[in-house]
Order: C-alpha cells, then structure tokens, then sequence
C-alpha cells in the first residue's frame, strides 16, 4: 500500500515541477489550415499571437524577442494580437517603476514584428486594468494598430474587424461598418465570448483570453476559462454558425505561473477558400 501511494507522490510532484517549471517555458509553433467557407480569395497566412502577459513569470523581454524572431521566420500575411499584452490586475499607477520600465521595454520588442499587410491588436482585460490607452497609444506609436470598436481595410479581399474587450469594455458590432463593400471580414477580438456579435459573412474569427485552460487535467479537461462560453470555446478551432474561429492558448500565465498540457504557443492559420 506504501509503494503505491509513494508513486502517486512521485508523480504529482513530477507533474507540479513540470507546469511550473517547463510547459510555460515553451514554444509551440500551432500550424492550423482553415477552408473558409466566406473567403474566395488566394490563401492568406495569419499568425496569431495573443496572451504574451509581459511582467509575469516566464515572459523577460528576451522571450518576447525570441517570440518575434519566430513570428517573423514565418513571413505571414498579416499578424493578429488579440489583447493582454500585460499581466497583473493592478493599474500602472500602482506598479514598481521596474515593473513599468519592463513592460516598456517589452511592447518595444514588439516593434520588430513584420508582415506583408501589417500587425492588428486589440486590448484584453488585463491591459485594461493596466492603462488602456496607455498601450493604445504606444502600439500605434510602434507600428501596431490597435483596432477597438473599428475596422481597417487591406488587401482587395479583407478587412480586419477588432473589438473591445467582452468583460472590461463594450464591443461594438457596427465595427463592421468600417469594411468597404466587397471586402471579406476577419474578425479579432480578445475573449471568445465576443463570437456572440460575430456576422456572419465573416471569414475568419481569433481570440485568446483563455490560455487553453491553461492546466489541462486528463478526464477532466480545460476547466479554467474566464468565460460564460465555458470549455465550449476553451481552445482550438471551432464553428460559429458557420464561421470558423480559433481560440489560442497563447504566450503568458495569469493567477498562476503554470501550465500542464495547454503549451504557450504561436499560430500559423493558413486561411482558404471554402
């Protein structure tokens, strides 16, 4: 009876060293192909990078870096932000000023990012409990356009759509309006929850928020969310009466420095038509 109990120590402790230690360390490059039935156009590649939680453990600015190089590796299309670029619940008023000159340096990082047709962003919540017009300001001003409630039109085929975040903010689905006729929405938002307002022409929805799960339990799964969708939307790709959207585990931790079977990780969506 002791040899057994012993193991199962043994192996619960292995698995604690595991997710707090290594998962979050991690970097998994996600590949995903996606026939969209909306979109007509040549394939589009889409990186997809959310979550990144700059300040928590497990993400220096040298990870952030790293991050970029293997974004740019990829030569994507465009690149899809969708929020919580800062981790922590306080406001940055209250923050060290180590704390900020961090973050500062880390959204810097971000400057390198490149694509064929730009870097999109929205803001999450905890950018919000940050300073939301704080990272606004200095994504726009490093290159990065943050879409909150609008859309910009690219190519002769897209337009991108980004949200407000779900929980902090109010999303406004007239953000549509902003695409000019004849151009396919992609739509970017911070929280699954948002695929509520998604319309339905849309090619393509993306959003993080909620890290997989971030401890993923054989038999019992993704229970860890953030949201009202539930594991319904917990991670993957998945169908929004008729529009395919991908939910990320993304880069960063929240509450808790760990993970265990929900890796950080970049995705590479190859959008095509359906």
């Amino acid at each position: 009876m002791i040899k057994p109990i012993l193991a199962l120590i043994a192996l619960a402790s292995l698995c604690l060293a595991y997710g707090f230690l290594i998962e979050p360390k991690l970097l998994m490059d996600r590949y995903v192909e996606i026939d969209s039935p909306n979109y007509s156009g040549k394939p589009l590649k889409i990186a997809l990078l959310a979550d990144i939680h700059m300040g928590g453990f497990h993400v220096p600015v040298s990870r952030i870096e790293e991050i970029v190089r293997e974004v740019n590796e990829q030569k994507p299309d465009f690149i899809l932000m969708p929020g919580d670029f800062i981790n922590g619940h306080k406001s940055r008023a209250k923050h060290s000023a180590a704390f900020n000159a961090e973050v500062e340096k880390g959204l810097s990082a971000l400057a390198d990012l490149k694509a064929k047709y730009g870097v999109f962003a929205t803001i999450g919540n905890h950018d919000v409990w940050y300073d939301a017009d704080y990272i606004d300001k200095t994504l726009n001003r490093l290159g990065i356009t943050v879409l909150r409630n609008r859309a910009i039109n690219l190519s002769k085929e897209i337009c991108v759509v980004g949200f407000a975040d779900h929980d902090t903010q109010i999303e406004d689905k007239s953000a549509y309006n902003d695409c000019e006729a004849g151009k396919v929405p992609v739509a970017l938002m911070h929280s699954p929850d948002s695929f509520a307002i998604l319309r339905t022409d849309t090619a393509l929805a993306v959003a993080g928020h909620t890290h997989g799960g971030q401890i993923n339990i054989p038999l019992i799964g993704r229970r860890v969310t953030a949201t009202e969708a539930g594991r319904k939307y917990a991670y993957g790709l998945v169908d929004v009466a008729g529009v395919p959207a991908f939910v990320t585990a993304g880069i960063g931790t929240s509450i808790m420095p760990a993970r265990f079977r929900s890796p950080p990780e970049i995705v590479l969506i190859e959008l095509r038509a359906g």
